[in-house]
């Protein structure tokens, strides 16, 4: 019989030694330490991981949400004194925004351009008048390509 079946028995243990007893209570300190700490462990991993799913999801809280892409500026160019907006990248047109004759003011969006999925929106570099729009939706342009013409307002 061990030592802990006899620290059980009342009867057995008034027969015991004072050595018996005393190290009998040290395996129970023992025993009742490593339980304290497997439970220590359990509850410090629990708060980690609570802490770490916390985070995350603060995180991701406080992220700022995808915003569009800034296209580059179109490069305005004087034709006749006449502004002509270009095309910042090679993609294709996903729509018009407006028609030609319409009076537009400085970043009004003209056009929307698809680049490599993302949508650029081509804004009108000064208040004026659409002359040209020489793209449809659908049309894949280059690099500079012309995409609309304005006529400056004077004053």
């Amino acid at each position: 019989m061990s030592i802990l079946e006899r620290l059980r028995d009342p009867s057995i243990l008034e027969t015991m030694t004072a050595g018996e007893k005393l190290w009998g209570a040290v395996i129970v300190a023992i025993i009742g330490m490593v339980v304290c700490m497997v439970a220590l462990t359990a509850i410090m991993y629990a708060i980690k991981l609570m802490h770490a799913l916390m985070n995350r999801k603060s995180a991701a809280a406080e992220a700022p949400a995808a915003e569009k892409p800034a296209a580059p500026a179109a490069l305005p160019v004087v034709p006749d004194g006449k502004l002509g907006v270009l095309s910042p990248a090679e993609g294709t047109v996903s729509a018009r925004n407006a028609a030609e004759g319409a009076a537009v003011r400085e970043g009004d969006v003209l056009l929307l351009l698809n680049v490599g999925g993302s949508e650029y929106e081509i804004p009108a570099p000064a208040d004026g008048i659409v002359s040209k729009i020489p793209v449809q939706p659908g049309d894949a342009v280059a690099v500079n390509a012309l995409l609309a013409v304005l006529q400056e307002k004077e004053g």
